[in-house]
């Protein structure tokens, strides 16, 4: 059988280089915590990426190793925002960076968290309102040097910066929305890394536009963290078979004891 040209070996692979790079036939590599029950469980949890505040009935939430664990990770009190990564049934995994950098995952019961609202909420209320784009934004010829995106049109910050170049340029923009006021709010998923943002078509790197009021469940009030019983358990055991060896010893301590001669 005859080799391909060598030619037209580097041009097959070049093009799979192409085809690996563009933005249909990306695959992002999720995040994915330091965890043990994660990392024994993988094929079981599905993927969340999304925020929440801290609800516990008592005022605050603990992190375990695990679900239904029994090592307390660390806790925090009522309104605390948690990232949560991943699900396992109705235990979601956040992770924090603190501590110099370090990591700090752990998995809380997703019956003591709070949504906060996102463009995924945005969406599931306004989505019927939501138009296709079609370039609107390649018109754009202002003064803006940047593109501030916020998680949904009014939200009280900019999550995200690029430049006017990088996003008229790679225009991956799918949806419109017209706000109140009849601006126009473009979406965009991903640029060069997730954005999962709205910017405004009229005014890119504008960042002073009425908020948006949304509805959010009221919390339990914070309280200052106390250790739960269960996260004692450990020590408890540890002391019990510390105390049941000290037992079952003390008569062989007692037997050597007899047995030393006095001088």
């Amino acid at each position: 059988m005859r080799k391909a040209p060598r030619f037209l070996l580097c041009l097959t692979a070049f093009c799979l280089l192409l085809a690996a790079g563009a933005p249909a036939a990306r695959a992002d590599v999720l995040w994915e915590p330091r965890n043990s029950f994660y990392e024994d469980h993988y094929d079981a949890c599905t993927y969340e990426d999304r925020s929440y505040t801290a609800n516990g009935p008592e005022g605050f939430v603990t992190l375990w190793d695990a679900p239904n664990g029994l090592e307390d990770v660390r806790q925090y009190e009522n309104g605390t925002e948690l990232r949560i990564y991943w699900l396992y049934k109705d235990w979601g995994c956040a992770s924090i960076w603190e501590d110099g950098g370090k990591e700090i995952s752990g998995w809380v019961p997703m019956e003591q968290l709070l949504l906060v609202y996102d463009h995924i909420s945005f969406e599931e209320e306004y989505g019927d309102r939501f138009k296709p784009y079609n370039g609107e934004f390649a018109s754009y010829h202002g003064a803006a040097e940047q593109v501030n995106f916020f998680e949904y049109p009014g939200a009280k910050q900019v999550k995200d910066s690029r430049t006017l170049a990088e996003v008229q340029e790679n225009d991956y923009t799918s949806d419109l929305f017209i706000d109140e006021q009849g601006r126009t709010w473009g979406y965009i998923g991903y640029l060069h890394g997730h954005i999962d943002g709205w910017f405004c078509l009229e005014e890119p790197d504008g960042t002073d536009f009425p908020l948006r009021q949304v509805e959010q469940e009221p919390g339990v009030p914070a309280q200052a963290p106390t250790l739960p019983l269960r996260a004692l358990i450990p020590c408890l055991l540890v002391g019990a078979a510390v105390l049941v060896t000290g037992i079952l010893l003390l008569p062989y301590l007692r037997r050597g004891k007899g047995k030393i001669k006095k001088s």
